[in-house]
């Protein structure tokens, strides 16, 4: 009867350790967007928050299914926001993330809504607008709301996220919603 090698034994176990580790590190590598994606900053409606390039203040929502009675797809969520740049000039970009899904802002209303450059030391003070699925923002739903917003590209850098709870006393809903110019002020 033949005894069997220990050391080869030990030889086989560790290479199939190896390989076992080997396969559960490959297939729980980093996607690209893990790796480049931006560094979120968290905050809630009603306070400011601030990021590397940007701070913004939500002060109040708006749900109606008119904005400048033109007629929502869905329902306009519009949402108003004090933004300013901190260090240099800005284009800030924003989206919202409503239940499953993310909206862009509604370039419908370009001229009177927030998405040109931001300046440090003069707020800039407008709204965006968003046209989202009406079961998503209907009175009674219990799913926030998350307002994004970023400077330029937003790989390796901050991403500024707002957080207004279905039941944030500065939601409003209306019927129909006139929307305001954006305007500017220094602080």
């Amino acid at each position: 009867m033949r005894t069997p090698d220990v050391k080869a034994l030990v030889s086989a176990v560790g290479v199939l350790v190896v390989v076992a580790a080997a396969a559960l590190v490959w297939h729980n590598l980093p996607t690209p967007t893990d790796l480049y994606g931006p560094f979120e900053v968290r905050g809630r409606a009603g306070e400011a928050v601030q990021g590397r390039a940007i701070s913004a203040t939500v002060t109040s929502v708006r749900i109606a299914p008119r904005v400048n009675s033109v007629q929502a797809a869905g329902s306009w969520v519009v949402i108003d926001t004090t933004l300013e740049a901190i260090r240099s000039t800005e284009l800030p970009r924003a989206d919202l993330v409503a239940g499953p899904n993310t909206y862009a802002a509604s370039d419908r209303f370009s001229l009177d809504t927030l998405g040109d450059e931001i300046s440090p030391g003069i707020a800039q003070r407008g709204s965006w607008v968003f046209d989202v699925a009406p079961a998503l923002v209907e009175a009674g739903s219990s799913a926030p709301l998350l307002l994004r917003i970023w400077a330029g590209s937003d790989i390796l850098d901050s991403r500024l996220v707002i957080d207004i709870p279905a039941d944030d006393p500065r939601i409003a809903r209306t019927e129909d919603v006139d929307l305001a110019e954006r305007t500017e002020s220094a602080r």
